[in-house]
């Protein structure tokens, strides 16, 4: 992995206009990470969480209204895209930073042929570029994804293709650009387990050295197959950070050793699998003390009382009152 860092997330706190109340709720608070060239960086936790919404944030695709960028900068490659003009923002959408949506089936266009919805991107941000070179290089990354028929898929419509099939063209519709930071988000959420496993395997396949990656996900398998470094995040704060191997020895905050315990195992086999009580907060409900406080089973007083800072160590960065080992814990 690169220490070259390309992107900078700083003290970014994210709301959305709550009709009823007429104010603004906070549904990110204070998230702070780095994405480094040739890192695939996995960001953690149950829905509602305030993982795609901080996702979205970085290339802008939070609507506003009803969201707002309350506080903090988007560093890429020194360049705050917070504050760029929209137009200026267009030029690094697609081309430096690609996203790989949650469901094809929304995202793509269903009254446009695969083809032409493949070249668009193209065609907008190299205009120089014929129409029969970008078709070539089309069907090329159709090729690299997996698609058998290539030309097929090209003169399809997305609904005439399986669940997989529109993944892997969302795929190659984010890679054929080589951004340099891509956002999966939950991409391989909606598809069975065998071409979940030959979806992940191709993004690992195709990830370049010098690019980036936020792997947004809330499955722990996923995470362990893909991640070179992660951050745990609950109710809008990041909980824990640390690399990939370091988080897998020991997770330390109690909320990332509840959603590890949760992942089934050949351990857990005939056995009743583990599960968190209650469900994440709605952000108009976020406590001032600890979060999880309420659905953490080592909860004390004074995690009812005050909020945890994000403690800073080598290994791992962690949200919490104690120093969170074995023995402090129980």
């Amino acid at each position: 992995m690169s220490t070259d860092r390309l992107l900078q997330v700083k003290n970014l706190t994210i709301a959305f206009d709550n009709d009823d109340t007429r104010q603004a709720i906070t549904t990110v608070e204070n998230v702070n990470f780095n994405v480094h060239r040739g890192e695939i960086l996995c960001i953690v936790g149950e829905s509602g969480c305030g993982k795609s919404v901080t996702s979205m944030a970085i290339p802008r695709l939070l609507p506003s209204p009803p969201s707002k960028i309350l506080n903090g900068e988007v560093l890429f490659e020194g360049v705050n895209l917070l504050k760029l003009p929209i137009k200026e923002m267009r030029k690094y959408r697609g081309a430096k930073i690609g996203v790989i949506f949650q469901d094809p089936m929304t995202a793509l266009s269903p009254l446009v042929r695969i083809g032409k919805q493949m070249i668009e991107a193209l065609l907008i941000h190299n205009p120089k570029t014929k129409k029969k070179e970008a078709l070539a290089l089309a069907l090329e990354w159709l090729k690299k994804v997996g698609i058998q028929n290539p030309e097929v898929a090209m003169n399809a419509y997305p609904y005439e293709l399986s669940g997989g099939m529109q993944q892997r063209v969302m795929i190659a519709m984010c890679l054929i650009l080589k951004p340099q930071l891509i956002i999966a988000d939950e991409p391989t959420t909606a598809l069975d387990v065998t071409i979940q496993a030959q979806v992940l395997d191709l993004m690992l396949e195709l990830h370049q050295k010098d690019s980036g990656m936020i792997f947004i996900t809330h499955d722990m398998g996923v995470v362990r197959k893909m991640a070179d470094r992660v951050i745990v995040m609950y109710a809008g704060q990041i909980v824990e950070e640390a690399k990939a191997d370091d988080f897998f020895a020991g997770p330390k905050h109690p909320y990332a050793r509840a959603l590890l315990d949760a992942l089934p195992s050949h351990a857990t086999r005939g056995k009743k699998l583990s599960a968190i009580p209650g469900q994440v907060p709605s952000p108009g409900n976020f406590s001032k003390a600890c979060r999880f406080a309420d659905r953490c089973a080592h909860a004390k007083e004074i995690c009812f009382k005050d909020a945890p800072k994000l403690h800073l160590n080598d290994k791992h960065n962690v949200r919490c009152h104690f120093n969170t080992n074995e023995q402090e814990l129980n």
